[in-house]
């Protein structure tokens, strides 16, 4: 009987004793973050085998990295092998001050050993065209990480490749950083072409100066941080360029195997990371927040989703909470209005807003906006069903 991916997942080990609690003004990284008992997880095969073997030949003890992470290295070479991504988060963070490296992100793939590339890359470099390769990537990205969406938009002659982490708790500059250089840089060893890009924008403020060579180098051109979404911009035209790595015969059978393996994978999900993922995923699309439309878009009778989600020990308020959280302090530095983002979140009234932001971030919507220095006046701007900021003509 073949073993459950899940399983598999690395070894978590206990994690040092916190330290004390930062000042509610000091700002922590996302490895400080306390691991939720329900949380996704992700491939152990590249990236963090990549970062473990960085850190090993640094001279870093594997009880170092243990207890940095709660990431054991004991499972590294097992390919089913999984890790929750708060221990994933810690990782990246680890490394970039062991290398002094903090742009690591964006150049890990470089680092990779020869050939070792994810199932899901295999497949993609099967495909026939970059469209058809980053369809098969957002129809797989679970395989890759349980809280990754990526996909495609186009208008008119141009197109925007997005990647988002579906679950805020856990949303970070790595992970943006390191799928955005690595969907560049397998686009093009793929297509065999230089493949130029116009604009990259990023959620995440910016890191500063130190990293700005390692971003023209990854991607060509300065970055946008604090902006609505990860996005590689460029041709739409690029999308059918052929890929000179394709393989319609073995891409069938890795398409085969694929299914088989999100079959095996998906009904072991928590039911808390399904919830957090849908509840983004309505709100990217402008739909309300509902226990009802969550349970629609799983296909789940209400009933289910609540008794899996107490089985859990959550709520889905608590969840509701969580998303709405982290999506407010988001909007907010993007230079949204209270009233604007009072909207997109679903609350009743702006002062329901305000009332829930005080609590969560204990200070107001305006002082945040003013300590992050991004206090836009009312100029038209609104948020489209996408969630991308538009100036309205």
């Amino acid at each position: 009987m073949s073993r459950s991916p899940r399983s598999a997942a690395l070894q978590m080990v206990p994690p040092a004793p916190a330290a004390a609690p930062a000042p509610t003004n000091a700002r922590t990284t996302d490895a400080a973050r306390p691991a939720p008992a329900n949380e996704p997880y992700a491939t152990a095969h590249d990236a963090v085998f990549t970062l473990v073997r960085l850190l090993l030949n640094r001279g870093i003890r594997p009880e170092r990295i243990a207890q940095d992470t709660g990431i054991s290295v004991s499972c590294l070479d097992d390919p089913d092998g999984r890790v929750p991504l708060s221990g994933f988060n810690a990782l990246w963070a680890l490394t970039a001050q062991v290398l002094e490296h903090p742009g690591i992100a964006l150049d890990l793939h470089e680092r990779y050993p020869d050939n070792r590339m994810h199932f899901v890359a295999h497949l993609g470099m099967r495909c026939a065209t970059m469209r058809e390769a980053i369809d098969q990537w957002g129809k797989y990205a679970y395989l890759v990480s349980e809280s990754d969406s990526v996909r495609y938009e186009t208008h008119g002659r141009t197109a925007y490749f997005i990647y988002q982490c579906m679950d805020p708790r856990f949303a970070s500059r790595w992970f943006a950083e390191h799928y955005m250089a690595l969907a560049l840089f397998y686009a093009r060893m793929f297509t065999g072409e230089p493949l130029a890009v116009h604009r990259a924008t990023f959620m995440h403020s910016d890191p500063g100066t130190a990293l700005a060579a390692d971003y023209q180098r990854a991607f060509g051109v300065a970055p946008e941080f604090g902006a609505a979404q990860n996005a590689l911009v460029f041709d739409a035209a690029l999308l059918d360029l052929p890929f000179r790595t394709a393989d319609p015969y073995l891409r069938h059978f890795l398409v085969t195997q694929a299914d088989e393996l999100m079959a095996r994978l998906e009904p072991e999900a928590r039911m808390a990371s399904r919830v957090v993922q849908t509840l983004n995923l309505l709100l990217s699309k402008g739909q309300p927040l509902t226990l009802d439309e969550v349970a629609a878009t799983l296909k789940l009778p209400v009933r289910r989703v609540r008794l899996l989600l107490e089985s859990e020990g959550e709520t889905f308020r608590e969840l509701l909470n969580t998303v709405r959280r982290e999506a407010a302090a988001h909007y907010l530095k993007q230079g949204l209005t209270v009233s604007q983002t009072a909207y997109l979140l679903g609350f009743s009234e702006p002062s329901a807003l305000q009332h829930a932001f005080k609590r969560w971030y204990q200070q107001s919507a305006g002082q945040f906006q003013s300590e992050q220095g991004q206090v836009h006046a009312e100029d038209g701007k609104k948020v489209s069903a996408f969630g991308k900021l538009r100036r309205e003509a």
